[in-house]
Order: structure tokens, then C-alpha cells, then sequence
């Protein structure tokens, strides 16, 4: 799986496209979390947020962080199919 997406698919089927990336790989929490609230508050409504991230614990932390603020919606979390590595990538939308 490529690091990052131009395209992908919500949990119901529907595709959307990816309008901005960030790459929190090598951070460690809770900086991935701040950062992703961070640059997907500053997105206009229907963009979307792909974050990358290999620090387990945000892969957990980034979702719970952006379900409380009014506004954003994590529309899908993939997880990496490859032995060993930690890598996954949450996708956020500013509605």
C-alpha cells in the first residue's frame, strides 16, 4: 500500500478524494493526534484529511481526539497487511 492516497473508499462503499496529507510517521503521542486536529480544523468543509502515522497508540488516540470536535468525521482507518509494521492511515473529514 502506497504511504499516501489520491482516492479511497469510506466503510460504506462510497469513494472520496484525498485533499491534503500528513505524515506523522516517527512521531510519537500525543503529536500526531495535535497535529491532525490542527490541520484538519483549518480545512474548508468536504476536504479531506489522509494522516499516516506508525506509533501504535495514535492509531487510536487520532480517532478519539477528532469524535469529540464539531465539524470532523474519521470516514476510515486502514491498517498496514504487511508482517511487522505498525503503519496506518486515518481519514478525517471537515464537514
Amino acid at each position: 500500500m502506497d504511504p499516501f492516497h489520491k482516492q479511497q473508499t469510506d466503510d460504506d462503499g462510497k469513494t472520496f478524494e484525498v485533499t491534503h496529507h500528513l505524515d506523522c510517521r516517527g512521531m510519537t503521542c500525543p503529536m500526531p493526534a495535535l497535529k491532525s486536529l490542527e490541520r484538519s480544523t483549518a480545512m474548508t468543509p468536504g476536504e479531506i484529511l489522509e494522516v499516516v502515522g506508525d506509533w501504535p497508540g495514535s492509531k487510536f488516540e487520532v480517532p478519539y481526539a477528532v469524535a469529540d470536535r464539531k465539524g470532523l468525521e474519521v470516514v476510515r482507518i486502514i491498517e498496514s497487511d504487511q508482517p511487522d509494521d505498525e503503519t496506518w492511515w486515518i481519514y478525517i473529514r471537515r464537514s
